[in-house]
């Protein structure tokens, strides 16, 4: 180990050469001692005849983003109220209002849960027949943000007046969503979805007590429907339809519709005018309405009441098929219509009062 430092001025020459020698022998080079290393003079190329042409630039364009073919619409925003008219696009939405519910006899909720019911008026704004479901487009949520999606049993306890089914332009739909929630929740927020994906949801607060508001006198874009009457015989592409004739009842001792209502049975006629048959069903095409456009579905127990049959199921081209079907409607309700809805040939309206 070296620990003695060189003078610069003494030792510099030396230091310098034994560093040279040390290099040469490290790299297998032949030494050369401090002689002066010859400078080469570099092989130029032959100048060119003629100047080459001068390289273009590349061009750059700004990085773009495509747009997507279907953008997602964003959340609507807003703080809305029980009473306050909302547009939704195709839709518009009026929530009226909420309660706790009783079950029935033989519908009530879990131990340790409730129905609660929330009334709504929905109206189609567009120019195309449109659904609204319940299940898919409602559901409720508390103060811990828990979500409760709608309740078929908790509907069914409600005697009738569901949101859910079709709807032609300038249609209004007034009717319940029913939930069943746990007894000690609270601080409700009521949702609708006008997209079924979760692109278009609002939220409705409902107050921390239960409360209800007056129907709006119009929410816009209703349209006056042609109303047709007992028998009128009625053109429905290839298939006519004649309502001949109603008739009410308190059911018998096993079938007796809920305090407050009673049984409506209409009586209709169907005819098949085409040449291939046509397919019918009172579930999924016939319904009541009232004047304040609540919705009444056939009534399992009404029905049970009826000894001549419903008109459902095929019918073949050129038969007629006649029968009955059954309703639950409120004893005060005014303004009775019988609805069929014929799919892509529209909604036909019969008025039974």
């Amino acid at each position: 180990m070296i620990n003695q430092r060189f003078s610069l001025k003494s030792s510099a020459p030396a230091l310098f050469i034994a560093i040279l020698i040390i290099l040469s022998l490290a790299c297998g080079l032949p030494t050369r001692g401090m002689e002066e290393i010859p400078a080469t003079t570099p092989t130029l190329p032959p100048a060119p005849t003629s100047a080459p042409a001068p390289t273009e630039a590349p061009t750059y364009s700004p990085t773009t983003t495509a747009e997507p073919t279907n953008p997602p619409a964003p959340a609507l925003q807003g703080n809305y109220k029980i009473g306050d008219v909302i547009p939704l696009g195709d839709y518009v939405l009026v929530v009226l209002g909420w309660d706790t519910v009783p079950g029935s006899e033989y519908n009530q909720p879990e131990a340790g849960n409730r129905f609660v019911a929330v009334e709504a008026l929905v109206a189609n704004n567009s120019a195309e027949t449109l659904a609204v479901s319940t299940l898919l487009q409602m559901n409720l949520k508390d103060d811990t943000g828990q979500n409760y999606d709608a309740s078929y049993m908790a509907t069914m306890g409600l005697g009738g007046g569901g949101l859910d089914g079709q709807m032609v332009p300038g249609e209004v739909l007034r009717g319940y969503a029913g939930f069943e929630i746990p007894e000690n929740a609270q601080g409700f927020e009521f949702a609708f979805d006008a997209s079924y994906w979760g692109l278009e949801k609002i939220f409705i607060d409902l107050g921390a007590e239960p409360s209800k508001v007056d129907a709006p006198a119009g929410l816009g874009g209703e349209i006056d429907q042609q109303i047709y009457k007992i028998g009128d015989v009625i053109t429905m592409g290839t298939t006519t339809l004649t309502v001949s004739g109603i008739e009410y009842s308190q059911g018998q001792e096993y079938s007796e519709p809920s305090e407050g209502y009673e049984f409506l049975v209409v009586d209709l006629t169907l005819e098949n005018k085409g040449s291939e048959p046509v397919t019918i069903s009172s579930l999924m095409q016939m319904a009541v309405k009232d004047a304040d456009h609540y919705k009444y579905t056939v009534d399992l127990f009404a029905s049970m009441l009826l000894g001549q049959g419903s008109p459902d199921g095929d019918i073949a081209a050129g038969e007629k098929l006649r029968g009955q079907v059954g309703f639950q409607v409120p004893e005060d309700a005014a303004g009775l219509m019988f609805v069929f809805d014929a799919g892509e040939d529209g909604h036909f309206f019969v008025a039974l009062q």
